[in-house]
C-alpha cells in the first residue's frame, strides 16, 4: 500500500462532548465610582472586575465604608458609575464611555434593604404586588403570584395586615417576597438580617439558605459578619477600600486569607512577630517546633482566638506540634456559657484566647503559656501576602 493511499483514509475521531461553563448573570469590568466632596475626591470602587453565574449567591463581604452598598447601589440602578460597564444576562445596562445607564426600572432586578423599606400605609399584600403593577405584569397578578411568593416566605397570614403591625423578622420576610414576586434575573440583598436579634438572625440565615437551594435565584448578598457570609455564600468575595481584595469559596477565604488585612478581617487578630534564622524566634523567644517551616526572614504569625491554647506553668504537657511562649499573664477573663474568653498580656502584648469551659480554667493574674499550634498558624511575609506552610514530614505520610 503507498503512503499516498493511506494519507487518503479518512479518520474519525470520537467525539468529546463540551462541557457547558455555568451562563454569566451579572458581568462587571473596570467599574469605579468616585464622590466629590468639595475639593476631595472619595474613590468608593476602583476599578472593580466581577462575574456573576446564574444561580449563584455571591456574599460581598468587608468592613463599613468598604464600597459594598455602592456597588449594589450601581447594580440596580441608584448610582450612576464614573467609569466601566455592566451587563445582566447579557445585556448593557451601564457603560459609562458611551452614556449608556439604564435607569433602575429597565433592569429587572429585585432588592431587599436593610430598613425593609415597606409602604405603612399599604397593606403586605399590596407591598408585595407593587413591583408587579409597576411593571405592569398583569398576568402575574391574575395568577397569583402575590399569595405564592408570600407562602414561599410563610407569610400568607399575614396578607391583610399593615407593617407596623409586623414583628422586624417578618417585614424583612415581606421585603423578600416583594423583591422575588417580579421574578427578577438579579436579587440584591444589602444587609437584610442586620437588624434583627441573633436568635433570629439564625432563623432567617437558615430561610434564606433554603429559599436558595429552593428557587435557585442568581443574587448578591452584602454583610460585614463572616458566619453570614459562610452560610449563606455560594463564593465570597472580600472588600477592602473599593476593590475586591479575595474570592472564592468561603471555607477556602476563610481558611487561607490571602493578605493580612483579610485575616484580620476574619478574625486572626492575634499577631506574634517572628523572625526565622539559625532558630525560629517567636517574640523573642526559641520556637523549636517551627523549625524549617519557613526560609530565613521576617513574618507575622496570625491565629484566631480560638486555635491558641493555654497551659499552666507547672504543667508542661501538650501537643508536640505546638510551640509554646512563656511569661504571659491573664490579666482578665470574659465569662461564657460554652467558652471563656482570656485577655493574655505577653511582654506589653495582649492577646485574646478563646477556651471551652469544659476545659481547665484561669483566674485573673495567673501565669500561664501560650501554645501556637503550628497546623493552625497562618504566616505572612513583610509585604503582607500569605507564606504557605511547608508541610511537616508526618503530614506528607
Amino acid at each position: 500500500m503507498s503512503n499516498t493511499s493511506a494519507l487518503n483514509i479518512p479518520i474519525e475521531l470520537p467525539e468529546v462532548p463540551a462541557v457547558p461553563e455555568p451562563e454569566t448573570a451579572v458581568r462587571v469590568s473596570g467599574l469605579r465610582k468616585t464622590f466629590h466632596r468639595r475639593r476631595e475626591a472619595v474613590h468608593a470602587l476602583k476599578a472593580l472586575d466581577l462575574e456573576v453565574a446564574r444561580g449563584e449567591l455571591l456574599v460581598l463581604l468587608g468592613p463599613s465604608g468598604c464600597g459594598k452598598t455602592t456597588f449594589l447601589r450601581c447594580l440596580v440602578g441608584m448610582e450612576r458609575p464614573t467609569q466601566g460597564t455592566i451587563s445582566l444576562e447579557g445585556d448593557p445596562v451601564v457603560d459609562a464611555e458611551c452614556g449608556l445607564f439604564a435607569p433602575p426600572n429597565r433592569r429587572n432586578v429585585g432588592m431587599v434593604f436593610q430598613n425593609y423599606a415597606l409602604w405603612p400605609h399599604m397593606k403586605v399584600r399590596d407591598n408585595v404586588a407593587y413591583p408587579l403593577k409597576a411593571r405592569k405584569l398583569k398576568d402575574a397578578l391574575s395568577e397569583g403570584r402575590v399569595d405564592e411568593v408570600l407562602q414561599v416566605v410563610q407569610c400568607s397570614h399575614l396578607a391583610d395586615r399593615y407593617p407596623p403591625e409586623l414583628s422586624g423578622g417578618q417585614q424583612q420576610r415581606v421585603s423578600l417576597a416583594r423583591a422575588l414576586a417580579a421574578k427578577p434575573a438579579l436579587l440584591l440583598l444589602d444587609e437584610p438580617l442586620s437588624n434583627l436579634d441573633a436568635l433570629l438572625r439564625i432563623d432567617l440565615r437558615a430561610q434564606l439558605r433554603e429559599l436558595h437551594r429552593t428557587l435557585g435565584f442568581t443574587g448578591v448578598y452584602v454583610t460585614h459578619d463572616q458566619e453570614e457570609a459562610l452560610a449563606l455564600g455560594t463564593r465570597v468575595a472580600v472588600m477592602n477600600e473599593g476593590e475586591i481584595v479575595q474570592i472564592g469559596p468561603p471555607r477556602d477565604v476563610y481558611r487561607r486569607p490571602a493578605t493580612e488585612k483579610v485575616a484580620d478581617f476574619l478574625g486572626a487578630r492575634n499577631v506574634f512577630q517572628t523572625r526565622v534564622g539559625a532558630e525560629v524566634l517567636v517574640n523573642d523567644q526559641s520556637v523549636s517546633q517551627f523549625a524549617g517551616r519557613w526560609t530565613p526572614g521576617a513574618y507575622s504569625l496570625r491565629l484566631r482566638p480560638s486555635q491558641l491554647l493555654l497551659r499552666s506553668v507547672a504543667d508542661p504537657t501538650g501537643d508536640p506540634d505546638t510551640g509554646w511562649l512563656s511569661n504571659a499573664t491573664v490579666v482578665e477573663v470574659l465569662p461564657g456559657i460554652d467558652r471563656h474568653e482570656y485577655v493574655v498580656s505577653l511582654k506589653g502584648e495582649r492577646y485574646l484566647v478563646d477556651l471551652p469551659v469544659s476545659g481547665r480554667e484561669y483566674a485573673v493574674g495567673a501565669e500561664v503559656e501560650i501554645g501556637l499550634p503550628a497546623h493552625n498558624t497562618l504566616c505572612y511575609g513583610t509585604d503582607g501576602v500569605l507564606v504557605p506552610e511547608l508541610e511537616s514530614e508526618s503530614t506528607r505520610s
